[in-house]
């Protein structure tokens, strides 16, 4: 019996089993990430990070399932290394973009700028725009206490991050679009995912 998602689309989305090069390659995407991480632009509301990059193409290449499991892993050492405390719910908005771009992208020879857009859009809206924005207001990170919907329209600190997201959307979307669709990146995908 077929699923849904093998209905819809031809493919299927689980959680296979890796070889050693396959193993290697998201190694080294997961240290990737995280040096990107250190590589931002960041003020105390504001932080500006090319880590979509590698979740993308993790996303792309391995699927949402260890999508998640990488973004998980990833926030993890990413926190623990710049010696900030952990908050478990930050870490659920990184499964969160990585669930959303895998199953956008998961076996997609070539994305095109409407796929890309579209999910852009919504990851950063609802995870970048809304959720971290209402968690950084629940840790007390910003110097606005939000504590209802009025609060945050009426915040001039949520309409900072709101129009970040919107510059942000077509820088994304480029990269995306340039990186995601490489050819060279293709080739060696299909070099290390047809064993």
């Amino acid at each position: 019996m077929k699923t849904l998602e093998e209905v819809s689309t031809g493919r299927r989305l689980a959680f296979r089993s890796l070889h050693v090069q396959q193993i290697a390659i998201l190694a080294v995407l997961i240290a990737l990430e995280v040096v990107l991480s250190y590589f931002s632009i960041s003020t105390g509301f504001l932080k500006v990070t090319f880590t979509f990059i590698t979740v993308g193409l993790i996303a792309k290449w391995y699927g949402p399932y260890w999508g998640i499991a990488v973004a998980f892993i990833a926030d993890f050492l990413t926190t623990m290394m710049s010696g900030q405390a952990y908050i478990f719910p930050f870490a659920l908005i990184a499964v969160l973009n990585a669930l959303i771009f895998g199953i956008s992208y998961y076996n997609r020879a070539k994305l095109t700028w409407w796929r890309l857009l579209i999910t852009i859009f919504i990851q950063l809206m609802l995870s970048n725009a809304i959720l971290n924005t209402w968690l950084l207001a629940v840790y007390h990170f910003l110097p606005v206490p939000i504590n209802s919907i009025g609060d945050a329209l009426a915040s001039p600190i949520v309409w900072v991050r709101v129009a970040k997201q919107f510059v942000m959307l077509p820088i994304e979307v480029l990269v995306s679009y340039l990186i995601l669709n490489n050819a060279q990146l293709e080739q060696l995908r299909k070099r290390i995912f047809s064993k």
